[in-house]
């Protein structure tokens, strides 16, 4: 849990949350991006459907003095563009992140840890940070 405190009081953010905007995000590709742990393994509730658990153990959620620091780990469908989804899902959490919490993200990271077709999935290791 993050506390920040100024002087028109003081707010608590836990990784729940960070974690509900990340997956939220993710749903906006209509299941063409799936979450993942940094091995490129689809946690079992999301293989069909991305639910609302909590996954927060597959991200790496860091308040530092600099602000908030994120990385998060994706399986892509094969055909879909890399860099175009990276850049999107970066831009949305970074805006989400912002808008909801009022924290202004440090960098926030994507790492493709694989592509997946219908017979196999094919290890990847890209990240993109912004």
């Amino acid at each position: 849990m993050y506390k920040l405190e100024n002087s028109s009081g003081s707010i608590s953010i836990t990784k729940n949350i960070i974690g509900k905007i990340v997956l939220n995000s993710i749903k906006e590709f209509d299941g063409k991006v799936m979450i993942s742990n940094h091995k490129g393994k689809v946690p079992g509730a999301v293989r069909n459907k991305i639910s609302d658990g909590d996954f927060t153990g597959t991200m790496d959620i860091a308040m530092g003095q600099n602000g908030l620091d994120l990385k998060f780990y994706v399986v892509i469908k094969f055909g879909t563009s890399i860099g175009s989804v990276t850049n999107s899902l970066i831009e949305e959490v970074h805006i989400r992140i912002k808008e909801i919490t009022g924290i202004e993200p440090n960098s926030v990271a994507v790492v493709v840890t694989g592509m997946v077709s219908k017979q196999q999935m094919s290890r990847r290791n890209i990240e993109v940070k912004r």
